[in-house]
């Protein structure tokens, strides 16, 4: 594996919303396009889910040490995308990648994106819990028995909108960890660095990503559908369109390749 090349804000490039099926079309195709690349990527979501699943029946520490380690197996995902973007194999051992140099880094970003959404559902909470209290006190002021549910419920939804804005706080933090794994891997990038790219590089390909959020929707239907083979199939797909976008996003070796098959022969 080639050492990561540090990269800069400033190699977000913007994509018009059609991308959004592409980086999908372009994951199928490396996938499905050769049975040997299908085979390893299955044995490696498996051998991952296997892993991490035991890790959720501990009570909160085995969810926090399966959060952190998801971030570091995806960095690992990510050098299988980037082999198999470029035609190549994957091997079984680049699921471990993630454990290598940028070990550190991975766990890092883990970090500051489970403190984010610790933080938001505090905040959730601490709404949730402050709305309830006030609208029984208010209830319990009124003098008309009568009033009192219309009161309450008026100072409920109140509450839910409240919620609701809290609950779109994990918006950007979903987009600050989406291309983490793989900027960190792949360029070098440090923690706070790739969080901060990959919200960035969301922010600005909405279009794109609004697409691609809407047809991984449209496939998840389709896979929960086919019960377990259809979700064996489709997060290799999710891992490999993550790779897609980050390749349109940062990586400058698409923008060579692209120029050179553009000049006349």
């Amino acid at each position: 594996m080639t050492d990561p090349v540090p990269t800069s804000i400033s190699l977000v490039r913007s994509n018009d919303a059609g991308r959004g099926i592409r980086w999908w079309a372009d994951s199928i195709t490396w996938l499905f396009g050769d049975i040997a690349r299908l085979g390893v990527w299955v044995a490696m979501l498996i051998c991952f889910f296997l892993l991490l699943t035991p890790l959720n029946w501990f009570p909160f520490i085995g969810s926090v040490a399966s959060y952190l380690l998801w971030f570091v197996f995806s960095g690992g995902l990510m050098v299988a995308a980037r082999k198999t973007g470029r035609g190549q194999t994957p091997s079984f051992g680049d699921l471990f990648a993630g454990f290598g140099p940028q070990g550190g880094a991975l766990v890092g970003a883990g970090l500051l994106i489970l403190a984010a959404s610790l933080a938001v559902v505090g905040l959730m909470l601490a709404v949730g819990l402050g709305a309830f209290v006030g609208s029984m006190l208010s209830a319990a002021s009124l003098a008309d028995l009568e009033a009192r549910p219309l009161a309450v419920l008026s100072i409920g939804w109140g509450s839910l909108l409240l919620l609701l804005c809290c609950l779109f706080l994990f918006v950007p933090i979903s987009m600050a960890a989406w291309l983490a794994p793989a900027l960190i891997m792949l360029r070098g990038a440090s923690p706070v660095d790739a969080l901060r790219m990959s919200l960035a590089a969301c922010r600005r390909n909405l279009g794109a990503l609004t697409v691609y959020g809407l047809v991984f929707v449209g496939l998840a239907f389709v896979a929960t559908l086919m019960f377990l083979i259809g979700w064996i199939f489709l997060v290799p797909l999710t891992f490999l369109s993550t790779y897609a976008a980050f390749r349109d996003m940062f990586d400058t070796e698409v923008e060579v390749l692209d120029a050179v098959a553009s000049q006349p022969s």
